[in-house]
């Protein structure tokens, strides 16, 4: 039985209620707010592989981590409970049967976007799938991604399309929707079902935790291109021309250091009722990141690590330790925030002069996430610390408001002039005004916050996580592996025999097994290559005869020195022990 179910989880759900008794949409599209969940959607998607109106999932993420993330939910007892599924996925990267044995793939754009052979187009020719594009808004219509996806999109029996935010940090139009007037078309048809869910919303059904944004302001002072020095007292009394200067400035020096100082204190503050908080810190450019960590973990002695695209295995590390609760604080530019689900996060210092209306909204969404672990809703909330510049301040406005033209319908909102001298980009960009910053300070702080009162969640026990298929896959393989090298050793053969003997048995490699088919495997070598040593081998199988020939009967001795003792003396008094120097 399905419990706690919100309002977009619900709608959904009655728009694959209707597609199975027949409705005829084929195309279905979720504008929901940043942490209000979009993770349980596909679950859902599910039942119509149990109605037998499809044969597998496929959930395209934006990141690898993302791609980890989304088979791990698949897995979570909590879902499990709520929606009464058994269903499993695994991860995939232009894999040839990308299912194995499961109901469906997670993939990342830039692995279909590397799909020169067409690995996984010919798996949506060859069997029907519902088609899951997560945060599609990084799809820019004409893009190579959008080539990519285009010829999957039109073969996939079913398409859903997620997002929290209907607009492009570099304000192109998104692939796979309707446009009106420069704005996306979010209307329903025959074939075409519409659901959104903001903020208040999400507010509304306790679904996210209100924020209290921390506004610091301060002084700047650069020299410009004409070599001409300029100077600020405050950020509100920079002109038009002089605003990215002077915030660019400011994170570049002193000002960056008591801001990031400033939420260190709040988040030590706060760890005293709450020791599972954390904090995440975003900065513009790798520089900044590997100077920030440095001065957390050396200056003020955090547990911290830096996750950037610049080293994506140490960052998956990264992120994999921060979600573990290994590590307190994590550094990053943009690869950690759109999507990443770490409930303890409760604090996040922005860094960076980027002023994308959407890239913000998504950073500030990475501490709304409610954590079942750290008590009551009413105690919980997030907190972010800023720069208190014009453009962030209009940004807080409109979450504060509510104001989201993009998921209006009807005419053509106004455009304020914070809108139009938006900073563009995903967050990552390194470039800056053409200045030399000289100094900078922090100078007063306010507080605003942004929420809805008198609400109440109730609690939920926390629930052990299972491996998730492809963790599974590689234990499995190891487990091979290390079985074949022991058995091996133990009989005098080299490993290349085994496997290919094994792999000629099987038809296949390991690299191209599923899960059954590795527990199968490990079975079969289990039997049929004992590590111990026999006096009378198990029978081989069938097809095997011919090469499955008699092994080694002799038992691996040690290369080192044993002390020698006559057979005479070790029957009667039993072998002597060199090290204790008597017989035992």
């Amino acid at each position: 039985m399905m419990l706690m179910l919100r309002k977009h989880q619900t709608q959904f759900s009655e728009v694959i209620d209707g597609i199975i008794n027949g409705s005829g949409v084929r195309d279905i599209l979720l504008a929901v707010t940043p942490g209000g969940g979009k993770s349980s959607i596909p679950i859902i998607a599910g039942r119509l592989k149990e109605a037998d109106l499809i044969d597998g999932l496929a959930w395209v993420v934006p990141r690898q981590a993302l791609q980890d993330q989304g088979e791990r939910g698949f897995l979570d007892p909590f879902f499990r409970r709520m929606f009464n599924h058994g269903l499993t996925i695994r991860s995939a990267t232009n894999d040839k049967n990308p299912c194995r044995g499961t109901d469906g793939f997670v993939t990342t754009y830039q692995a279909l976007g590397m799909d020169e052979g067409g690995t996984v187009l010919n798996e949506f020719r060859c069997r029907r799938y519902a088609l899951i594009l997560d945060e599609f808004h990084h799809v820019e219509e004409g893009g190579i991604w959008h080539q990519a996806l285009d010829p999957i999109y039109r073969n996939a029996e079913f398409v859903v399309k997620m997002t929290g935010t209907l607009e492009r940090g570099d304000g192109k139009p998104i692939a796979f929707i309707r446009y009106r007037g420069g704005h996306p078309v979010l209307e329903n048809d025959d074939h075409t079902a519409v659901i959104t869910y903001n903020r208040r919303d999400a507010l509304a059904e306790k679904a996210i935790l209100p924020i209290s944004f921390y506004l610091n302001d301060g002084q700047s002072s650069w020299v410009n291109q004409n070599g001409e020095s300029r100077k600020i007292d405050s950020f509100s009394q920079a002109k038009k021309t002089e605003r990215a200067a002077a915030l660019y400035t400011a994170l570049k020096t002193d000002f960056a250091s008591e801001l990031l100082r400033e939420c260190v204190l709040h988040w030590r503050a706060l760890i005293r009722e709450n020791p599972r908080a954390k904090m995440l810190v975003v900065t513009a450019e790798f520089d900044q990141a590997k100077d920030v960590t440095y001065m957390l973990k050396r200056s003020i002695g955090l547990n911290a690590e830096i996750a950037t695209s610049h080293n994506s295995k140490d960052a998956a590390r990264a992120i994999k330790h921060f979600k573990a609760g290994k590590v307190d604080v994590l550094v990053t530019i943009a690869m950690a925030y759109e999507g990443l689900d770490v409930p303890p996060v409760t604090h996040i210092c922005c860094l960076t002069h980027i002023r994308s209306t959407p890239w913000i909204e998504q950073m500030v969404a990475r501490g709304v996430r409610i954590d079942k672990g750290a008590g009551p809703y009413e105690f919980q909330r997030c907190h972010v610390f800023a720069p208190k510049d014009d453009l962030f301040v209009e940004i807080m406005d409109r979450i504060r408001k509510e104001q989201t033209p993009r998921l209006k319908k009807g005419s053509k909102p106004e455009e304020s002039e914070f809108e139009k001298a938006q900073i563009p980009g995903d967050g990552s960009g390194t470039i800056g005004p053409d200045i030399t910053p000289l100094g900078s300070s922090l100078t007063d702080r306010s507080e605003h916050f942004i929420g809805l009162d008198g609400v109440i969640i109730q609690e939920q026990a926390e629930l052990p996580l299972m491996d998730t298929v492809s963790e599974r896959e590689t234990k499995l393989r190891q487990k091979i592996a290390k079985h074949i090298n022991s058995y091996s050793y133990i009989h005098r053969y080299k490993p290349q025999r085994i496997n290919a003997e094994i792999k000629r048995h099987f038809g296949k490699a390991r690299d191209d097994m599923g899960l059954e088919d590795l527990e199968l495997l490990l079975q079969h070598i289990e039997k049929y290559y004992p590590c111990e040593i026999v006096d009378t081998l198990t029978e081989p199988p069938p097809g095997m005869e011919e090469y499955l020939r008699p092994r080694a009967r002799r038992k691996r001795v040690s290369s080192k020195p044993q002390h020698w003792t006559p057979r005479s003396e070790i029957m009667k008094f039993g072998c002597y022990d060199g090290i204790r120097g008597r017989y035992v």
